[in-house]
């Protein structure tokens, strides 16, 4: 019990050291980050359903702030994991099975984290970058179906 409340204690720690920090970058909202347009949509979809950083990964922003909702989604996780531990099926004088769990607290704290910062994470994937046109070559890998190898298509 010690260690849950450990836990609990040092995740709210760090999403208010991360808030606090939020809230120093409020004035450079004016500066988003320059994103090319296929990583940006496709970081902001990943960021949209997967998570844990991946989506700002993909932007190249992962230094920034994709380590941040890859720590915290994953602490979130590890809690849910933690209090999943704890749950048990009991049987009663019936015969009815009832799934009883003693750390209902901090599954709830997991969860919170999890869905805040998911939440947190998508906003940031859409809003903290803009897309901009490449308008340099580009190459690109093709298979061919009918011979083991690949082509190499420019396109200007």
């Amino acid at each position: 019990m010690g260690f849950c409340k450990f836990l609990v204690m040092t995740c709210l720690c760090l999403a208010i050291c991360i808030q606090a920090q939020a809230d120093e970058d409020v004035s450079d909202t004016t500066n988003k980050v320059p994103v090319s347009t296929g990583p940006y949509i496709t970081g902001g979809i990943l960021a949209s359903t997967i998570g844990f950083g991946i989506g700002h990964a993909v932007q190249g922003r992962w230094a920034d702030k994709g380590w941040i909702f890859t720590a915290t989604e994953s602490l979130g996780l590890v809690m849910l994991s933690a209090a999943a531990s704890t749950c048990s099926k009991k049987t009663d004088i019936y015969g009815v099975e009832k799934t009883e769990c003693s750390d209902t607290g901090l599954a709830l704290a997991g969860l919170g984290v999890l869905i805040g910062f998911h939440v947190w994470e998508i906003v940031d994937a859409w809003t903290g970058a803009t897309p901009v046109e490449d308008s340099g070559p580009k190459v690109f890998l093709l298979p061919n179906p009918n011979a083991p190898e690949l082509r190499v298509a420019w396109n200007f």
